[in-house]
């Protein structure tokens, strides 16, 4: 699985005073399980396992190390989902979401598999694992056509041009449409209910820290992600975790906005 790369610098919380200490992510050494993993080695991972499942039971990457363990492949599909469905901003999302097509394609499941592939193209179009998923599909069950990409953008572009977003309409800071700057924040909660995301964000409003509310559809279902500061780049949000958690008493993770 090739190396996630870092991208952009950040902007400081908006706190009157405080240091953090520097972190680049929730769980430690995930990637260096998953890469033993893909070489035969699973002994550590699987001594490492039980310890992250309990100190971080809701990080995408602890979910997707322990997608990796499960030797019925089938039972580490929902877990894979899980990861594509609530953290789609997750580093590992795309990871999740190509174990899932090679596992449709192993099973013959063609359509589900050229959807999800879709799915892939469209919402992770930069992601260093399409060109070898692309050729996974062509040679077994075959790719969806070029023009399958572009006519869905079009829907999707006309969509947003009737009805803008939940979050869009929901996030203090506004960026051109054309603007492709990410900002990274910290995710503090992720809930379906209104009244828990909104006595969150209190919490860090006493602190005088910048706080949204993000709002996006979930199987049709509301879900509510409170997210903390704006920075250029995972190094610099990473920073201020230790702050953060000390506030909502939770183990925030780094999402790109």
């Amino acid at each position: 699985m090739p190396t996630k790369m870092f991208k952009i610098l950040a902007l400081p919380l908006c706190i009157l005073c405080f240091t953090s200490t520097p972190l680049f992510a929730q769980a430690p050494n995930i990637q260096m399980h998953v890469q033993q993993i893909a070489k035969g080695w699973t002994t550590d991972a699987k001594k490492a396992l039980p310890d992250l499942l309990i100190d971080y039971p809701n990080d995408p990457a602890v979910m997707f190390l322990h997608a990796s363990l499960v030797e019925d492949t089938k039972r580490a599909m929902p877990l894979l989902e899980r990861i594509v469905t609530v953290f789609p901003k997750s580093e590992w999302a795309d990871d999740a979401l190509v174990r899932i097509i090679m596992y449709q394609c192993v099973n013959k499941e063609v359509e589900k598999a050229r959807k999800s592939f879709s799915e892939l193209r469209e919402v992770y179009p930069q992601s260093d694992l399409l060109p070898v998923t692309y050729d996974v599909l062509r040679m077994s069950v075959g790719a969806p056509p070029p023009t399958a990409q572009v006519e869905s953008a079009k829907k999707t572009s006309t969509a947003s041009v009737a009805a803008p977003s939940a979050t869009v309409a929901t996030t203090t800071t506004t960026q051109p449409p054309t603007t492709a700057v990410k900002v990274y924040s910290l995710q503090t909660r992720s809930t379906f209910d209104k009244k828990e995301a909104a006595s969150v964000v209190e919490l860090f409003k006493k602190k005088r820290m910048r706080v949204t509310t993000n709002e996006m559809k979930v199987k049709g279902k509301t879900q509510y992600e409170v997210l903390v500061g704006e920075y250029p780049n995972e190094v610099e949000a990473a920073k201020d975790l230790d702050v953060v958690r000390k506030v909502c008493k939770c183990k925030p993770t780094v999402v790109a906005r």
